[in-house]
């Protein structure tokens, strides 16, 4: 082989390698961010989140249950008075 072919194929090799080690850098940051939402051995953030939602579901009820007990007391109490 001459002297220009090895170069030129050593700089395709060279650009290569680069390549890949962008790539590899961008798959770890990849499996980083993976690990961060879906918890790596502990709740992750969607854990999280899903837990945090059935807490508001859970308080939504409570909430209307309790304004509804509040709402037939008054209807009750005004009955009364009226009556």
């Amino acid at each position: 082989m001459s002297d220009t072919t090895s170069e030129l194929i050593l700089t395709e090799l060279r650009e290569l390698r680069s390549l890949f080690n962008e790539f590899a850098q961008r798959i770890t940051a990849l499996e980083t961010d993976n690990r961060a939402v879906m918890g790596n051995g502990q709740p992750g953030r969607m854990t999280l989140a899903e837990m945090a939602i059935a807490r508001l579901e859970e308080w939504r009820w409570w909430l209307i249950s309790a304004v509804a007990g509040v709402a037939a007391v008054v209807s009750c109490v005004a009955w009364l008075i009226k009556g």
